[in-house]
């Protein structure tokens, strides 16, 4: 055990200690970046990073892979540096604000330090000189780098590194002035003066901690060998069997056959029994496409995984290539439990992703550690290593306990010079001077004599205290000085400058993942503050030669008393000078006690892994190498890299610690690459983004493709055979049942919709296409309006700008009203996702016929991508002759040729729709062309409702069906009060009349429409677009009452595109009605992108009761605004008052986006009209007679 012990220790303290070698070469470069590399004027010297061809040697390819990475981490803030020194070369006078490149925050002013476990933190404040919407912003990120200089230098000399350690909102970024918290790069660069102003640089286009611990482990790689090495340098490309296959073949493979009731025969378990001691080495592995779950790929893929030292597994667009990893991980565990091992590490690129690969292992009852803590599955938070940690009941070790007592020593010494020696509550040690060389012995001696021990001055304030007399004032009076122009400076800025969100809203980076680190947070806090100095001298232009002479005298008291203060000032701020050093070096001994600290929780962790049986490690590809001093503890043999073709070569090559034998790489090098900060970088011949996966593919080390797919309707993947010709269809996408057509389709499962609106760009730069826009969120509503759930509906875009557009669209569309989530995504936050439908929106398409541009268009990657995604139905909506014009590569000619050979776009009538109910096609060519189309035709209803009367409506697909909450139908006409001869209707209405009612100002904040209130089952239209054998019930969008002012007819011009059951809450059941999507009250519709003002019931001339709504609906969701208790009491039918308003109206308007529907409950079928009138000046409903609303 001794033995294991000092393994463990050995591999944690190489990694915690690492150290560069000496000299000059990329392995002497530090973790962080210099100051000389961020100051440079030049960009280094790079290597060429050929992907095709074998390297010379390992050092050579491990040089190229570091210089690279370190480029691209590091150039964005060299970038950065050098555009903030040239701007203040041009115009010295003007202080330098944020621009697309670099983020500047000024007046950066250090607050105190905070002596964590895990390192020192400091606390600083600056000015951004914007206002930030800092819930959503991508700046000051934990992990980001700063460059750090003072005001007086500007980066001419000085220039300190340091990273954002945490980025609090509450009692951090929303303070004024904001509050950070750093972590110095180097103990020497420590700042202790709370006056000495700085300012503070950080880079838009780069993020160091993503390759921060990679960088160190690629130095760290070329001092140890490993089996995998002859494929990194391209010199070995044919199936060898790993070490520890070799040392035992046989393997159990019967848990590949599932205990189901068609495996129970005695053939079947003979066969199971058999599989159980399969040697991989002498047989010849099992046909087993009869008895498991997979195809004949996919067990070519398993056996290539359970046999090769380097296994490749190309898992194209639902070929089940999670399925397949999953599958050799139940093999690989159920041997580790028979003949034990080490736990196999999985990991991949992204959080999602590992976390969807880890859930599985859990349901198939695996133990499971989650490294790192930004999962977002509440079942794998239960597995972190965090979690297991509290669940260990691990007792502190001796060397612990002495190591803890030792930091603590130190925060002691530390404590004592901020807060007695510099800082305190006294006045500055005369002692501390002395040592510092500050004042001379007889000028020490000077201060006390036998005269002065009585003295309350010396008592409360020290030796100074006496010498200072009046001359002492707070030091607060004197910051007032630069924080009153700090106020001022804010002040202004917030008045005169816009809000900008910097936020592009797409998935934020893995970083500061471990869920331990909160603890890291805590600790002692010294604040760095004077609470006193010394009074300025009144003549300052001649106070520093004053000063200077009176420095000379041998007895302080000698010094005129209108000079003291002044020279107090001196000697504070020399103290502080040589004070620094000393606190630098106690900090370099504080970190290097917690750096020993951590070696003891990685071996503790290690233990862990052991003690609690663990059979899987999860984790991110960047913590392969963040964590590596526990995960290389564990000496794992096998590596799984999930994502592998979207993940940097860097981070797998780091991450092979000496012990790992086997490595499996499942991905799929056609679809996205992996991303890099600086563009060019991804170009040859650097070839940055050329991943791993991707280069051993073009060394023709042997992989295998996944050739089945099974997600995607025949016709939708036939726009992907030009990319995956051997892609053949799996038999369960073949059936109506498992893929029937899109509702309101006609059977057009898959359309391209042209046309030649151009496009826009927005001040972030991302292109946008408004029209564009406005057709794709027309027909995501005429889907929804066909029964379709908004979950089941996608909208992918390649450009940011388009998807914010979109999102704005769909939020303000009155007939989405309710909805609270919609599936609108970039292209590449989308990989691995899929959903039943998927409308596509290109956005490229030129002012000027002509000049044709696709921009990332282009990009085979995503264009692969985006077309893979759809289960049902694919629908792109673009400029294609622009896309076919401008390419290069012939690929949106493929995609256009798979179009059109299915005759899937006609590009002179639009986009075709089927009325589910009268089976009628119609064509819609531009945005007005939808009108007031309802989900189906433009035909009348005609359906005769129970209550005898015809629906007038335009034809809608939900049916004209009236229900009361017992669940029968009205048995009365529409003029008279619904009724029920049933005993439930009899009791409920007796129970609900004799309730008390809440006032309308209570009622109408209670209840909202809700995205659950989605009613009808979906209809099977066969050809005609129905559903067939769908999987789902779902209840349609709940929408807006039609308002007449005719109580006898419906106006035809009010009539809306779509009817929506409003559910509402009675005491025994749910009452059902239809009602249209869209407000009219005298001709005023709301529409999408109009304004609406809010209204107040009046009078019922039914019931005579007369309720006014004082107060507005406030505009978020009243069910969010209410207690559970005020939301839990029945109310009666949903009714909304909002109505439209033109913008250029002059009444007092809200924007509909932003404002919840407002429902007034307690009004039922016996109301056969209602008063609405708008709010008088005074927010009173006015006596005279409104405006009538007919049910």
């Amino acid at each position: 055990m001794a033995a294991v012990d000092d393994k463990q220790m050995a591999v944690a303290q190489g990694d915690t200690f690492y150290r560069p070698s000496e000299g000059r070469g990329w392995k002497s470069l530090p973790e962080l970046p210099t100051p000389e590399e961020i100051l440079a004027e030049e960009n280094p010297d790079l290597p060429g990073n050929p992907v095709d061809v074998p390297w010379a040697s390992k050092d050579l390819y491990l040089e190229a892979q570091y210089r690279l990475l370190r480029c691209d981490a590091v150039e964005g803030l060299r970038y950065a540096v050098r555009h903030f020194i040239e701007r203040c070369r041009k115009a010295p006078s003007t202080p330098v604000s944020d621009d697309d490149f670099i983020c500047v925050y000024n007046e950066v002013r250090v607050k105190g330090y905070l002596m964590t476990r895990n390192f020192p933190v400091v606390n600083i404040c600056f000015s951004s000189m914007y206002q930030i919407n800092w819930r959503n912003s991508k700046r000051l990120l934990p992990g980001s780098i700063m460059a750090i200089t003072t005001q007086k230098d500007q980066f001419r000399s000085i220039c300190k590194i340091a990273t954002v350690a945490q980025r609090l909102y509450t009692g951090g970024l929303d303070q004024d002035p904001p509050l950070v918290d750093l972590i110095w790069a180097n103990p020497e660069d420590a700042v202790i003066d709370p006056n000495l102003e700085l300012i503070m640089v950080e880079s838009r286009h780069s993020f160091f901690e993503a390759a921060r611990y990679v960088l160190k482990n690629l130095q760290r790689a070329s001092e140890v060998s490993s089996p995998l090495d002859k494929y990194l340098t391209g010199h070995h490309s044919e199936d060898t069997v790993p070490n520890f296959i070799l040392e035992n073949p046989v393997m159990n493979l019967s848990c590949l056959i599932p205990n189901n009731v068609s495996n129970t025969s005695q053939t079947v378990q003979a066969f199971k029994s058999k599989l159980a001691t399969h040697n991989l080495l002498t047989q010849e592995f099992p046909d087993l496409q009869d008895t498991s779950e997979l195809d004949e790929s996919q067990l070519e893929g398993l056996r290539r995984m359970l046999t090769n030292e380097l296994a490749i597994v190309q898992g194209p667009p639902g070929t089940g290539k999670t399925f397949t990893s999953i599958k050799f991980l139940e093999v690989a565990v159920a041997n580790q439990r028979k003949y034990g091992g080490p736990p196999i590490i999985v990991s991949a690129h992204t959080n999602h992703a590992l976390d969807q690969l880890l859930a599985h292992c859990l349901h198939l009852n695996m133990e499971v550690l989650r490294v790192g803590g930004q999962t977002k599955s509440e079942e794998l938070r239960h597995f972190t290593l965090y979690r297991r940690r509290q669940h260990g009941n691990f007792s502190t070790d001796a060397k612990t306990e002495r190591l803890e007592k030792e930091r603590r020593q130190i925060l002691g010494k530390i404590q004592r010079l901020v807060e007695h020696e510099i800082f305190g509550d006294r006045l500055v040690d005369r002692g501390a001077l002395l040592e510092a060389g500050i004042i001379t012995q007889e000028q020490h001696d000077s201060l006390v004599d036998e005269t002065m021990n009585s003295s309350s001055a010396l008592e409360h304030y020290g030796a100074f205290g006496l010498w200072l007399d009046d001359s002492r004032i707070r030091a607060k009076v004197l910051q007032n000085r630069w924080l009153t122009r700090f106020e001022l400076e804010e002040s202004h800025a917030n008045k005169l400058l816009p809000e900008i969100d910097y936020d592009d809203d797409e998935e934020l980076f893995n970083i500061a993942d471990d869920e331990d680190e909160q603890i890291r947070f805590k600790g002692k806090y010294l604040k760095l503050e004077h609470v006193w100095s010394g009074k300025p001298a009144a003549r300052l232009s001649s106070s520093g030669r004053a000063v200077s002479r009176a420095l000379k005298e041998s007895d302080l008291f000698a010094i005129e008393k209108d000079l003291r203060g002044a020279v107090y000032q001196h000697f504070q701020a020399e103290l502080l000078q040589y004070s620094t050093k000393k606190f630098s070096a106690l900090l370099g001994n504080y970190i290097d006690t917690c750096k020993r600290l951590k070696v003891c929780r990685d071996i503790r962790d290690v233990n862990l892994v052991t003690r609690q049986g663990i059979n899987i490690i999860g984790c991110t590809t960047t913590g392969l190498t963040k964590y590596r001093g526990f995960l290389e503890g564990v000496s794992p043999r096998t590596i799984l890299i999930e994502e592998a073709a979207e993940t940097r070569e860097s981070d797998i090559v780091s991450g092979l610690y000496p012990s790992v034998q086997q490595l499996v790489l499942v991905g799929d090098h056609q679809q996205l690459t992996p991303k890099c900060n600086i563009q060019w970088l991804s170009d040859p011949p650097y070839n940055i983004t050329t991943s791993l996966f991707q280069r051993m593919v073009n060394l023709d080390v042997p992989f295998t493709m996944l050739r089945q797919q099974r997600r995607m309707r025949p016709e939708l993947r036939h726009l992907l055979q030009p990319f995956y010709p051997d892609l053949s269809d799996h038999p369960v996408v073949l059936s109506l049942n498992n893929r029937p057509h899109v509702p309101g389709m006609g059977g057009h499962n898959l359309w391209l919709y042209d046309h030649g609106w151009p496009e826009q760009t927005n001040n972030n730069n991302s292109k946008f296409n408004e029209l564009e826009a406005g057709m794709v969120v027309r027909f995501y509503a005429y889907l929804v309006a066909n029964g379709i759930d908004p979950s089941e509906i996608t909208i992918l875009t390649f450009y940011n700008g388009q998807r914010k557009l979109l999102m704005t669209k769909l939020r303000r569309h009155p007939s989405l009203f309710g909805l609270t989530k919609f599936n609108v995504f970039t292209i590449d936050s989308y990989q691995g996702e899929e959903n039943d439908i998927v409308l596509l929106s290109l956005v490229r398409s030129p002012e000027v016929v002509g000049r044709w541009q696709i921009g990332f268009l282009e990009d085979e990657h995503r264009a692969v991508v985006a077309i893979s995604r759809a289960r049902l139905g694919l629908y792109m909506f673009g400029n294609i002759e622009n896309a076919i014009a401008a390419g290069h590569n012939w690929l949106w000619t493929k995609i256009w040729n798979g179009f059109s050979e299915q005759e899937a776009v006609r590009r002179l009538e639009g986009l075709p729709l089927t009325c589910q109910k009268h089976g009628r096609e119609t064509w819609i060519k531009t945005v007005d062309d939808w009108g007031d189309n309802a989900g189906g035709c433009d035909q009348r209803c005609e359906e005769t409702r129970p209550c005898g009367h015809p629906c007038s409506l335009k034809c809608h697909f939900h049916p004209c069906v009236e229900q009361l909450f017992c669940g029968h139908g009205c048995q009365r006409r529409c003029s008279q009060k619904c009724y029920c001869d049933c005993v439930d209707f009899q009791n409920a209405q007796m129970q609900y009349e004799a309730r008390e009612r809440p006032s309308l100002s209570q009622a109408a904040t209670r209840q909202t429409l809700s995205t659950a209130q989605r009613g009808a089952q979906r209809f099977a239209q066969g050809n005609l677009g129905g559903r067939g054998g769908s999987r789902h019930t779902t209840e349609a969008l709940p929408g807006w009452q039609n308002f007449s002012e005719n109580p006898h007819r419906h106006d035809e011009e009010a009539a809306q595109t779509q009817t929506a059951l409003v559910p509402f809450k009675a005491p025994i059941t749910t009452v059902r009605e239809v009602y249209q999507s869209v407000a009219l009250v005298k001709g005023r519709r709301v529409e999408g992108d109009r304004t609406t003002q809010q209204f107040e019931l009046g009078k019922s001339s039914v019931s005579g009761h007369e309720d006014k709504l004082d107060t507005p609906v406030e505009t978020e969701s009243a069910a969010q605004a209410m207690s559970p208790s005020q939301t839990s009491s029945s109310g009666g039918l949903g009714l909304l008052v909002d109505i439209g308003e033109p913008v250029e109206s002059e009444a007092p308007v809200q924007h509909v986006a932003n404002m919840a529907p407002m429902i007034i409950p307690g009004i039922t079928r016996d109301m056969n009209s209602l008063v609405i009138r708008p709010p008088s000046e005074e927010g009173r409903a006015e006596e005279d007679e409104g405006d009538l609303i007919q049910f």
